[in-house]
């Protein structure tokens, strides 16, 4: 089976250190069971690359990913896009992401509902974490977002050596790719490079419809572009995520094998592929 995914909810006050370390150990075996080739597997690290493509593959097109988890005082788990041969080499690019951490919530942690997906074969995988929120409309909003998504290389589009066509998002408008050239040729492995749709720059309030809207749901894509230095190139949309207008509910089918991600009315909403049931753990 190559499209997994779990749902983990934790209640008031148990999103701590020892919650982060099931948690790890739970993604580990989620991206073992969705089919990823595993290159390094440790208490404290896995590394993986697509089905199908071997150790030591460095590729534009190759989605390659690590997850980590430090214990600083709490425990945080980092996600890495990687170009090279596994996350921990000398001469790879592996641009560290933080994605869950006790230590961004405020004390005492409210409950705390995670998601994650990954699908071996196509080479992608995301997380969504949500908190309890009262003066949101919709109950929550939303904590942790991260997905390891990869870009449309378009027909015309010959061009390797760029930037790397997969990367971490974040729904608050960053992506993360492992590489990209500034415009002066130099290789920058950080910090992020933005994103845009046509409903505008992805860290901005951009999904909300006037109330007589006649469309109230819209999907658009969502697309890479230059920001922070860090790439002079404008890459193709991404394959595994779609920004939507605020006319969806929480965890609504946006389409056949998608499901529409939505927190606060502060929260961008978005669409990502998702399996056809997330286990209950």
């Amino acid at each position: 089976m190559a499209r997994v995914g779990f749902k983990k909810t934790y209640p008031a006050g148990a999103f701590d250190a020892a919650a982060m370390q099931t948690l790890f150990g739970h993604i580990k075996t989620y991206v073992t069971n969705a089919g990823f080739n595993i290159l390094l597997d440790t208490a404290n690290g896995i590394d993986f690359i697509r089905a199908g493509l071997s150790a030591g593959t460095a590729h534009d097109d190759a989605p390659h990913w690590a997850f980590s988890m430090q214990d600083g005082g709490s425990v945080s788990i980092f996600a890495h896009p990687v170009y090279g041969a596994n996350y921990l080499d000398a001469h790879a690019y592996a641009n560290a992401s933080l994605i869950l951490s006790p230590d961004l919530v405020t004390p005492p942690s409210p409950k705390i509902t995670i998601l994650f997906a990954a699908d071996g074969e196509a080479g992608w995988w995301w997380m969504h974490g949500t908190e309890e929120d009262q003066t949101s409309s919709t109950g929550v909003k939303m904590r942790f977002t991260a997905a390891g998504v990869t870009s449309r290389r378009y027909p015309s589009d010959t061009h390797q050596g760029l930037c790397a066509r997969y990367g971490i998002w974040k729904a608050w408008g960053a992506w993360y790719p492992p590489y990209a050239k500034n415009e002066y040729g130099v290789i920058n492995p950080s910090p992020w490079t933005g994103t845009w749709s046509p409903f505008g720059e992805g860290w901005s309030f951009n999904g909300r419809r006037h109330v007589g809207s006649p469309l109230p749901r819209m999907a658009v894509p969502q697309f890479p572009n230059r920001d922070t230095g860090i790439s002079a190139c404008i890459l193709g949309e991404f394959n595994e995520i779609l920004i939507l207008t605020d006319g969806y509910a929480q965890e609504e089918v946006v389409m056949p094998g998608w499901i529409a991600m939505t927190g606060s009315e502060k929260d961008q909403p978005y669409a990502v592929p998702a399996p056809e049931r997330f286990d209950v753990l």
